[in-house]
């Protein structure tokens, strides 16, 4: 039996058709598609813009705690945690991409 209205528990009786919201069914993206990856390049920069901007929030979320703005340590906490994930994980990343150009390097043909 399909669902036609809503009924208002306000007690003013209504029926509103702007409360039944149905979310769309993601589209399947098929991963090997050459069309829409992007380049590994461009992975890399968003990934490392995305980091230099948890750094600055994190930066800001510290001086604003200095000042007396920020009236929640736990936010300041979480934004610099994140950061600091973030450039960690960037790190490795980099250091497991050096890894493999090196191993590449000494192979021999």
């Amino acid at each position: 039996m399909p669902v036609t209205a809503v009924h208002d528990f306000t007690g003013r009786g209504e029926t509103t058709s702007s409360a039944i919201r149905v979310q769309p069914q993601a589209e399947f993206v098929d991963p090997t598609r050459e069309a829409d990856r992007g380049s590994f390049s461009d992975l890399v920069k968003t990934f490392a813009t995305d980091v230099n901007d948890l750094q600055f929030r994190a930066g800001d979320a510290i001086d604003s705690l200095v000042t007396g703005e920020a009236a929640d340590v736990h936010q300041v906490m979480v934004a610099v945690e994140q950061a600091g994930i973030a450039m960690d994980l960037m790190l490795e990343i980099r250091n497991r991409v050096l890894e493999g150009y090196q191993d590449l390097i000494r192979m021999q043909v």
